[in-house]
Protein backbone atom coordinates (compact mmCIF):
# COMPACT_ATOMS: atom_id res chain seq x y z
CA UNK A 1 0.00 0.00 0.00
CA UNK A 2 2.82 2.75 0.68
CA UNK A 3 4.49 1.82 -2.10
CA UNK A 4 1.84 3.21 -3.82
CA UNK A 5 -0.02 5.68 -1.96
CA UNK A 6 2.29 9.04 -2.26
CA UNK A 7 2.93 8.63 -6.17
CA UNK A 8 -0.78 8.70 -6.10
CA UNK A 9 -1.37 11.34 -3.81
CA UNK A 10 0.85 13.40 -5.96
CA UNK A 11 -0.71 12.71 -9.20
CA UNK A 12 -3.69 13.54 -7.83
CA UNK A 13 -3.16 16.97 -6.88
CA UNK A 14 -1.24 17.73 -9.73
CA UNK A 15 -4.11 16.84 -11.46
CA UNK A 16 -6.44 18.80 -9.96
CA UNK A 17 -4.09 21.88 -10.24
CA UNK A 18 -3.80 21.40 -13.88
CA UNK A 19 -7.90 21.20 -14.11
CA UNK A 20 -8.14 24.03 -11.70
CA UNK A 21 -8.40 26.99 -14.50
CA UNK A 22 -10.76 24.64 -16.11
CA UNK A 23 -12.81 23.93 -13.32
CA UNK A 24 -13.41 27.78 -12.80
CA UNK A 25 -14.20 28.42 -15.99
CA UNK A 26 -17.23 25.48 -15.87
CA UNK A 27 -18.38 26.62 -12.65
CA UNK A 28 -18.97 30.02 -13.80
CA UNK A 29 -20.95 28.44 -16.99
CA UNK A 30 -23.91 29.29 -14.25
CA UNK A 31 -26.44 32.03 -15.16
CA UNK A 32 -27.07 36.09 -15.86
CA UNK A 33 -24.97 38.85 -13.55
CA UNK A 34 -27.85 38.54 -10.16
CA UNK A 35 -27.20 42.28 -10.11
CA UNK A 36 -25.43 43.67 -13.82
CA UNK A 37 -24.15 47.25 -12.73
CA UNK A 38 -22.94 47.73 -16.25
CA UNK A 39 -19.83 49.46 -15.11
CA UNK A 40 -18.03 45.88 -13.97
CA UNK A 41 -20.50 43.51 -15.61
CA UNK A 42 -23.20 42.85 -17.67
CA UNK A 43 -25.80 40.44 -18.94
CA UNK A 44 -25.53 38.86 -22.58
CA UNK A 45 -28.12 35.93 -23.32
CA UNK A 46 -28.37 33.64 -20.27
CA UNK A 47 -24.49 34.77 -19.61
CA UNK A 48 -22.74 37.15 -17.26
CA UNK A 49 -19.74 39.06 -18.84
CA UNK A 50 -16.99 40.96 -16.83
CA UNK A 51 -16.61 44.28 -18.53
CA UNK A 52 -13.74 47.36 -17.63
CA UNK A 53 -15.58 50.70 -17.97
CA UNK A 54 -12.47 53.78 -19.05
CA UNK A 55 -14.33 57.36 -18.81
CA UNK A 56 -17.32 59.41 -17.10
CA UNK A 57 -20.58 57.36 -18.04
CA UNK A 58 -22.52 60.47 -17.29
CA UNK A 59 -20.88 62.46 -20.21
CA UNK A 60 -20.82 59.65 -22.86
CA UNK A 61 -22.07 60.09 -26.21
CA UNK A 62 -19.92 57.61 -28.17
CA UNK A 63 -19.09 54.48 -27.07
CA UNK A 64 -16.31 52.44 -27.98
CA UNK A 65 -16.76 48.83 -26.68
CA UNK A 66 -13.57 46.45 -27.24
CA UNK A 67 -13.19 42.62 -27.63
CA UNK A 68 -10.06 41.18 -27.49
CA UNK A 69 -8.43 38.12 -28.98
CA UNK A 70 -8.16 34.77 -27.98
CA UNK A 71 -5.56 33.86 -25.59
CA UNK A 72 -4.24 31.03 -26.86
CA UNK A 73 -1.11 31.25 -24.52
CA UNK A 74 -4.22 31.32 -21.15
CA UNK A 75 -3.14 34.85 -20.64
CA UNK A 76 -5.78 36.93 -18.89
CA UNK A 77 -7.99 38.44 -21.52
CA UNK A 78 -7.19 42.31 -20.73
CA UNK A 79 -4.75 43.07 -23.94
CA UNK A 80 -7.54 45.57 -24.52
CA UNK A 81 -7.27 47.51 -21.44
CA UNK A 82 -4.68 49.94 -22.17
CA UNK A 83 -6.06 50.57 -25.30
CA UNK A 84 -9.37 51.49 -23.58
CA UNK A 85 -7.20 53.73 -22.05
CA UNK A 86 -5.41 55.23 -24.64
CA UNK A 87 -9.32 56.02 -25.97
CA UNK A 88 -9.90 58.48 -23.19
CA UNK A 89 -7.08 60.03 -22.29
CA UNK A 90 -6.82 61.05 -26.29
CA UNK A 91 -10.21 61.69 -27.25
CA UNK A 92 -13.23 63.87 -26.37
CA UNK A 93 -14.79 64.08 -22.97
CA UNK A 94 -18.08 62.75 -24.01
CA UNK A 95 -16.92 59.37 -24.34
CA UNK A 96 -16.74 55.99 -22.71
CA UNK A 97 -14.98 52.94 -23.77
CA UNK A 98 -15.42 49.55 -22.29
CA UNK A 99 -13.81 46.53 -22.55
CA UNK A 100 -15.17 43.56 -22.90
CA UNK A 101 -14.07 40.30 -21.55
CA UNK A 102 -15.90 36.96 -24.16
CA UNK A 103 -17.30 34.08 -22.82
CA UNK A 104 -15.46 32.02 -20.75
CA UNK A 105 -12.48 34.19 -20.62
CA UNK A 106 -11.21 35.90 -17.24
CA UNK A 107 -9.35 38.88 -15.83
CA UNK A 108 -6.33 39.94 -13.96
CA UNK A 109 -8.14 38.70 -10.89
CA UNK A 110 -9.40 35.06 -11.46
CA UNK A 111 -12.65 35.92 -12.49
CA UNK A 112 -14.70 34.68 -15.50
CA UNK A 113 -16.96 36.31 -17.90
CA UNK A 114 -19.49 32.49 -17.74
CA UNK A 115 -20.04 30.39 -20.94
CA UNK A 116 -17.93 28.81 -23.68
CA UNK A 117 -14.34 29.52 -24.91
CA UNK A 118 -13.94 26.29 -26.12
CA UNK A 119 -10.72 26.05 -25.00
CA UNK A 120 -9.49 29.48 -26.32
CA UNK A 121 -9.77 28.37 -30.38
CA UNK A 122 -12.96 27.71 -32.34
CA UNK A 123 -15.44 30.34 -30.13
CA UNK A 124 -16.51 32.80 -32.18
CA UNK A 125 -19.44 30.87 -32.99
CA UNK A 126 -23.37 32.27 -33.66
CA UNK A 127 -23.79 31.34 -29.88
CA UNK A 128 -21.02 33.45 -28.42
CA UNK A 129 -21.41 36.21 -31.28
CA UNK A 130 -25.51 36.91 -30.23
CA UNK A 131 -24.40 36.63 -26.41
CA UNK A 132 -21.68 39.27 -26.96
CA UNK A 133 -24.16 41.10 -28.82
CA UNK A 134 -26.64 41.25 -26.85
CA UNK A 135 -24.46 42.56 -24.12
CA UNK A 136 -23.33 45.45 -25.82
CA UNK A 137 -27.00 46.17 -26.71
CA UNK A 138 -27.45 46.75 -23.09
CA UNK A 139 -24.50 48.80 -23.05
CA UNK A 140 -25.57 51.09 -25.73
CA UNK A 141 -29.07 51.59 -23.90
CA UNK A 142 -27.65 52.11 -20.21
CA UNK A 143 -25.13 54.75 -21.11
CA UNK A 144 -28.10 55.98 -23.53
CA UNK A 145 -25.01 56.07 -26.29
CA UNK A 146 -25.22 58.34 -29.57
CA UNK A 147 -22.57 56.44 -31.45
CA UNK A 148 -21.14 52.64 -31.18
CA UNK A 149 -17.93 52.03 -32.33
CA UNK A 150 -16.68 48.18 -32.08
CA UNK A 151 -13.01 47.75 -31.79
CA UNK A 152 -11.67 43.89 -32.37
CA UNK A 153 -8.23 42.19 -32.04
CA UNK A 154 -7.64 38.96 -33.77
CA UNK A 155 -10.51 36.79 -32.52
CA UNK A 156 -12.43 39.82 -31.18
CA UNK A 157 -11.93 41.45 -34.60
CA UNK A 158 -13.75 38.33 -36.19
CA UNK A 159 -16.55 38.71 -33.71
CA UNK A 160 -17.00 42.54 -34.80
CA UNK A 161 -16.57 42.09 -38.08
CA UNK A 162 -20.42 39.40 -37.86
CA UNK A 163 -21.71 41.47 -35.43
CA UNK A 164 -21.63 44.31 -38.21
CA UNK A 165 -23.52 42.23 -40.17
CA UNK A 166 -25.56 39.86 -38.02
CA UNK A 167 -27.00 42.35 -35.77
CA UNK A 168 -27.54 45.42 -38.10
CA UNK A 169 -27.45 48.65 -37.21
CA UNK A 170 -26.01 47.96 -33.52
CA UNK A 171 -22.89 50.05 -34.02
CA UNK A 172 -22.37 52.79 -36.53
CA UNK A 173 -18.65 51.90 -37.11
CA UNK A 174 -15.74 49.04 -36.99
CA UNK A 175 -12.15 48.92 -36.39
CA UNK A 176 -10.92 44.99 -37.15
CA UNK A 177 -7.43 44.79 -36.12
CA UNK A 178 -5.76 41.50 -37.25
CA UNK A 179 -9.11 40.29 -38.71
CA UNK A 180 -8.73 36.46 -39.69
CA UNK A 181 -12.29 37.92 -41.50
CA UNK A 182 -12.45 34.52 -43.87
CA UNK A 183 -11.95 31.83 -41.17
CA UNK A 184 -11.61 28.71 -43.74
CA UNK A 185 -9.25 30.36 -45.52
CA UNK A 186 -7.29 31.82 -42.32
CA UNK A 187 -7.13 27.93 -41.36
CA UNK A 188 -5.89 26.80 -44.70
CA UNK A 189 -2.60 29.19 -44.33
CA UNK A 190 -2.22 27.99 -41.24
CA UNK A 191 -2.29 24.17 -41.85
CA UNK A 192 -4.97 23.27 -39.59
CA UNK A 193 -8.02 22.65 -42.06
CA UNK A 194 -7.98 19.61 -40.89
CA UNK A 195 -11.57 19.39 -39.13
CA UNK A 196 -14.20 22.08 -39.52
CA UNK A 197 -14.40 25.02 -37.06
CA UNK A 198 -17.97 26.26 -36.06
CA UNK A 199 -16.74 29.70 -35.92
CA UNK A 200 -18.11 32.36 -38.38
CA UNK A 201 -16.44 34.63 -41.18
CA UNK A 202 -16.78 38.18 -41.11
CA UNK A 203 -16.66 38.22 -44.48
CA UNK A 204 -19.82 35.90 -45.25
CA UNK A 205 -22.06 38.73 -43.42
CA UNK A 206 -20.68 41.66 -45.99
CA UNK A 207 -23.65 41.79 -47.80
CA UNK A 208 -25.60 42.45 -44.23
CA UNK A 209 -24.01 45.44 -43.13
CA UNK A 210 -25.38 49.02 -43.51
CA UNK A 211 -23.98 50.62 -46.53
CA UNK A 212 -24.14 53.91 -43.98
CA UNK A 213 -21.37 51.96 -41.85
CA UNK A 214 -17.65 52.75 -41.46
CA UNK A 215 -15.45 50.19 -41.57
CA UNK A 216 -11.71 50.57 -40.89
CA UNK A 217 -9.18 47.47 -40.64
CA UNK A 218 -5.30 47.32 -39.68
CA UNK A 219 -3.17 44.58 -39.54
CA UNK A 220 0.73 44.50 -39.76
CA UNK A 221 2.82 43.62 -42.50
CA UNK A 222 4.76 41.16 -40.37
CA UNK A 223 1.70 39.36 -39.15
CA UNK A 224 2.42 35.73 -39.93
CA UNK A 225 -0.81 34.54 -37.35
CA UNK A 226 -3.70 36.60 -39.64
CA UNK A 227 -1.77 37.71 -42.54
CA UNK A 228 -2.92 41.09 -44.35
CA UNK A 229 -4.11 39.31 -47.46
CA UNK A 230 -7.39 38.44 -45.24
CA UNK A 231 -7.72 41.89 -44.81
CA UNK A 232 -7.15 42.95 -47.86
CA UNK A 233 -9.90 40.41 -49.05
CA UNK A 234 -11.75 42.11 -46.37
CA UNK A 235 -11.50 44.99 -47.42
CA UNK A 236 -12.36 44.23 -50.50
CA UNK A 237 -15.43 43.17 -50.01
CA UNK A 238 -16.70 46.20 -48.46
CA UNK A 239 -15.66 48.24 -50.98
CA UNK A 240 -17.64 46.19 -53.32
CA UNK A 241 -20.66 46.56 -50.96
CA UNK A 242 -20.57 50.85 -50.95
CA UNK A 243 -19.33 50.67 -47.52
CA UNK A 244 -16.95 53.38 -46.76
CA UNK A 245 -13.43 51.18 -45.62
CA UNK A 246 -9.92 52.44 -44.53
CA UNK A 247 -7.47 49.97 -44.79
CA UNK A 248 -4.17 50.14 -43.28
CA UNK A 249 -0.93 47.80 -43.40
CA UNK A 250 1.18 48.79 -40.70
CA UNK A 251 5.73 48.23 -41.71
CA UNK A 252 7.48 46.03 -39.21
CA UNK A 253 4.53 45.27 -37.03
CA UNK A 254 3.58 41.51 -35.72
CA UNK A 255 -0.02 40.07 -34.80
CA UNK A 256 -0.13 40.94 -31.12
CA UNK A 257 1.90 44.05 -31.10
CA UNK A 258 -0.07 45.96 -33.61
CA UNK A 259 -2.92 46.27 -31.28
CA UNK A 260 -0.63 48.84 -29.58
CA UNK A 261 0.10 50.87 -32.71
CA UNK A 262 -0.48 54.38 -32.56
CA UNK A 263 -2.43 54.33 -35.61
CA UNK A 264 -5.04 51.79 -33.97
CA UNK A 265 -5.92 54.84 -31.48
CA UNK A 266 -5.75 57.11 -34.25
CA UNK A 267 -7.96 55.19 -36.68
CA UNK A 268 -10.66 54.51 -33.47
CA UNK A 269 -10.97 58.24 -33.04
CA UNK A 270 -11.13 59.02 -36.10
CA UNK A 271 -14.36 57.00 -36.47
CA UNK A 272 -15.62 57.88 -33.18
CA UNK A 273 -16.18 61.06 -35.16
CA UNK A 274 -19.37 62.28 -35.74
CA UNK A 275 -22.07 65.13 -35.44
CA UNK A 276 -25.18 65.03 -33.13
CA UNK A 277 -28.13 66.74 -33.64
CA UNK A 278 -29.31 68.20 -30.34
Amino acid sequence: MQAWRYPLLRFIRVGLAWAAPALASISSMAAPCPAPDHLTRVNGGSECLLIKTVGHPAEARTLYVLLHGNHTSGSPAVSQYPLAESLVAQGPAAMLAVALIRPGYNNADGNYSSGNAAGRGDNFTAENIDIVADAIARLKSFHRARRLVLVGHSGGAAMAGVILGRHAGLADAGLLVACPCDVPAWRAMQRRADFPWRSESAIRYVDRIPVTARVSIVVGAKDDITPSVLSVEYAVALRARGIATELSILPGIYHVAVIDAPAVVAEALRLGESRFRD
